[in-house]
Formats: C-alpha cells, structure tokens, sequence
C-alpha cells in the first residue's frame, strides 16, 4: 500500500485525515464541503487501491494550523451521504502505516518488506490486519462500515481480488497503531458479517534481514490436531449428494427449495455442531432416483447460494 503525503515540507498539524469517506466521494466535493464550513482548503487528495478504486479516505491540507484545529473540532462525525467522517491531524509519514522505513546503513532506497498478500507493504508495529471468511459479495466499503459500528476506526481496507475482480473471501485493514488493530481483533473476531463469522488476526513481517528479501506471515494459533480420516468403506446408493461450502445462515429449508427444483428431494439436512448448534457449512440431500440426485450435480455444482458457489458430489457413504 502506498505512502499518501501531500507536502512533506508543510507542516504536519495543517494536514488532516479525512476518513470513513463514501467511495464515490470526489476531491472537488470533499473541498467544497470543507470551505462550506468557512475551511480554507489547499489541497485534498483521495488516494486509489488497485484497480483504481478509492481507499476510502483523504489527505486534505489547510490555510493554516488554527483552520485545521477548527476544523477537526467542527467537522469531525459530519455526515457525508450517509456515513460520518472522521477527521483528525494526519499523522508524520514515519508513523503512518505502509512507510518504508530507511534503514540504519545504506541510505532511503530501502523499503519495508511486502505482504505476503501482494497487496502492499507491510503496516509496522501490527498496525495491519488479515480479515478472513468473507463474503463474495463484501466490499471494502462494508467491511469499513462494519468496523465503524464497533466503534473501530479504520485507515484503509482493500478486498483480495482475483484477476477478474473476484472477491478472493479475505482482506487487510490498517489501524493507526498496534493497540487500535489489538483492540479491533477483542472486538470483531467472530463477529458475523454478511451471515459470516469474521476472522481477525495481526499480519506481521516476518525476519529475514538478507539484502531486503523479508517476507510476510500471518500470525495465527497452532493448527488444532487433524481428525482422523473417515475409514468407512464406500457404499453409494448414488442417491444422496453433498452440498458443501454453504454459507452458515443457510437452513435446510433453504436446501430443500433449491434442490426441489429438480425433483422430489426424500429428505434434506444441514450438518449443525452438536455443542452450539451453528451450521458446519455443509449438508446432504436425499433423492428419489439417481438421475436426480446426477441431475442436482450438473445443474448446481459452482452455482452461488447467497453469494458462495455449492460444491457437490456424490456421497460415497449413504
């Protein structure tokens, strides 16, 4: 992610972080808005993601030291659209996260390492976050307001995306500090988005000093021990499939309505873990011949429910 600095000669208490902005917001509207409350505006810069897609926040410059304190004062929770800013003094470009930082020998060529995500640099001090489970369907913009309703403010998100601009089911989210991105992680992690149980963890660049060629790793709980594999010997009667990868809200009423599209279903079930009763993802569905229960594999394996694509086969135990 890149470093934004407007002027790194003025000084930093005239520029202000404009945050939580709509992301069809405009430079001349965010200015316009500004000088609407008798804010003299020098400058405002938006910065872009990939794909040129807006951050979600702004970097705007001021007359002087006095309008940016008025303006933090006056501006800050003003709605723009439907959502309210946050405005504060924009942080020196050494504490802002994503700056390279130089290092102690060899001059300001050397840059902070990348995330392993590919999606920028490594925020400092944990200040960046890896956000799993998601949606396809969820945008940078819900993820954002998500965040806000815990009363977390965030600098920037950016959704993964395949090359076609397919949601790749996570994101990074950078915090202002450490403490913010710890304080985000005891509130979010767990917390359903979009019928999803979110999860929240500190990616940190990892060692590696060696000529700049560090790396980065999320930081995670040891892997519980695998179970052991199912050993029972294989018994289609080709009449059931397995439906998996649904999204948790999906109830077995939901699976009977898709799959009595294509005949008589005998019975359908949602597999729930016994202790809490939330949806394992997947479930089975019982057919009253194998043309139907191949029919229901050709017809919906990939197909979206809620915005996931179903994986079916054949289930080789029933």
């Amino acid at each position: 992610m890149t470093d934004f600095y407007l002027d790194q000669t003025t000084p930093p208490s005239t520029q202000l972080y404009v945050g939580n902005i709509p992301w069809s917001t405009t430079e001349a509207e965010l200015s316009d808005l500004f000088s609407a409350s008798g804010f003299e505006v020098a400058a405002v810069n938006i910065p872009m993601g990939r794909g040129d897609r807006p951050r979600g926040y702004a970097i705007l410059t001021l007359a002087s030291a006095d309008a940016a304190a008025g303006a933090i004062q006056t501006m800050e929770g003003q709605m723009l659209g439907e959502r309210a800013l946050t405005v504060r003094e924009d942080k020196a470009p050494a504490d802002r996260p994503g700056a390279s930082a130089a290092a102690a020998a060899g001059g300001g060529n050397s840059r902070a390492p990348r995330s392993s995500t590919g999606l920028g640099e490594v925020a400092p001090g944990g200040c960046r976050c890896y956000v799993g489970n998601l949606s396809w369907g969820t945008t940078e913009e819900t993820v954002v307001a998500h965040f806000t309703n815990f009363g977390v403010s965030v600098v920037q998100c950016e959704i993964a995306r395949q090359s076609g601009g397919r949601s790749k089911g996570w994101a990074l989210v950078d915090f202002t500090s450490a403490e913010e991105a710890a304080d985000a992680i005891g509130k979010l992690h767990n917390s359903e988005m979009d019928s999803r149980a979110m999860i929240l963890r500190v990616e940190r660049a990892s060692g590696g000093g060696g000529g700049g060629q560090n790396t980065a790793r999320v930081v995670s709980a040891p892997r519980a021990a695998r179970a052991p594999r199912d050993e029972r010997p294989e018994n289609s009667s080709g009449l059931q499939i397995v439906v998996r990868s649904l999204p948790w809200s999906t109830t077995t009423e939901d699976l009977l309505q898709v799959f009595q599209q294509i005949g008589n279903v005998v019975s359908a079930d949602v597999q729930a873990h016994e202790d809490t009763g939330r949806s394992k993802g997947w479930g089975t569905v019982l057919f009253e011949t194998p043309e139907q229960a191949q029919a229901a594999i050709e017809g919906f394996n990939g197909v979206e429910l809620s915005g996931r694509p179903m994986q079916i086969r054949l289930d080789r135990y029933a």
